[in-house]
């Protein structure tokens, strides 16, 4: 019986989450308040222009709602940990949207600004779960301060074709999922896969919404809190494996054009490159699931 009961709560969860996507959906629209495409991203990402974004903040109010129906679940301090970590780094993103959609270019937070409340929260957050969960050294504080804010801009990176980051995002989820015992962690893993869930029925190609910085930075920060929980940091490899590729992809092609001159792909993220050869957006999306999903399929036999 309490099965079933949680079911349904779950399903009323993505109902829920799919009712606030679409409403989001009509009122950014009508607004007008769409995504502000990079100049030089490829061309078929400029005919996306009319898409609105914010997308992150249905699934903010998503994961805050859970509260309502797994109150004796979420509010004891392990779970209550990780969404107070997600919705402060969602609250960087949700800055970044608004100012970007302010200033009417891809242009938000100054990078250097962004990268410092980064850190801020990231040593807050790092420090609060030695204090109050699970002791830390020093060495290990600033390891894991450093994987947020790494995290939390590869994620954010990768979030750059329809339904990429999304579908990547319930796979690393699930991944943690099946290796968390811990019941409350769990459930609410499955409130934020429902979450997102509930998203990537429009986020899916072709994206009537895209998630934007809010919802982006706060799933990676949540993968670190998650692998912190664990003692387990190097879990985020093959559980991250598409997030730290794409990143790797950005700054061997700043390295190679800032000391060579010379660029190691047609344009990075590595999507964009793909996108250039002149893969279609579906192909592109396949292939990196199928590696992400190879990485969590590693984990298992490992």
């Amino acid at each position: 019986m309490l099965f079933w009961g949680m079911l349904f709560k779950f399903i009323f969860l993505l109902i829920i989450s799919m009712a606030i996507q679409k409403m989001l959906i009509l009122f950014l629209t009508k607004k007008s308040v769409f995504q502000h495409i990079y100049e030089f991203s490829p061309q078929r990402h400029q005919e996306k222009s009319k898409t609105p974004s914010f997308g992150g903040v249905g699934i903010v109010l998503t994961v805050v709602l859970s509260l309502v129906f797994f109150s004796d679940f979420l509010l004891k301090k392990e779970p209550l940990f990780l969404m107070s970590l997600f919705l402060a780094f969602s609250g960087i993103g949700f800055l970044d949207d608004y100012l970007s959609k302010t200033k009417g270019k891809n242009m938000g937070l100054k990078p250097r600004y962004k990268f410092v409340l980064q850190w801020a929260l990231a040593i807050f957050f790092v420090g609060v779960f030695s204090k109050y969960i699970n002791p830390l050294s020093f060495i290990q504080m600033a390891f894991y301060s450093f994987l947020m804010v790494g995290f939390s801009n590869a994620t954010n990176l990768t979030d750059g074709l329809d339904g990429l980051l999304a579908g990547a995002s319930l796979m690393t989820l699930f991944g943690f999922f099946m290796t968390f015992s811990d019941v409350h962690i769990k459930i609410f893993l499955l409130a934020l896969m429902s979450a997102i869930s509930g998203f990537y029925v429009f986020n899916m190609y072709p994206a009537k919404i895209f998630m934007g910085d809010t919802g982006s930075l706060g799933l990676g920060a949540v993968f670190v809190g998650l692998s912190m929980y664990l003692n387990q940091p190097f879990i985020l490899l093959p559980l991250g494996i598409l997030y730290i590729v794409e990143t790797l992809s950005v700054i061997l092609q700043v390295i190679s054009f800032k000391w060579f001159k010379k660029r190691l792909f047609l344009m990075s993220p590595l999507h964009h490159h793909f996108e250039l050869l002149g893969l279609s957006e579906k192909k592109i999306l396949y292939l990196f699931w199928l590696i992400h999903l190879l990485g969590i399929v590693i984990l298992f036999w490992l």
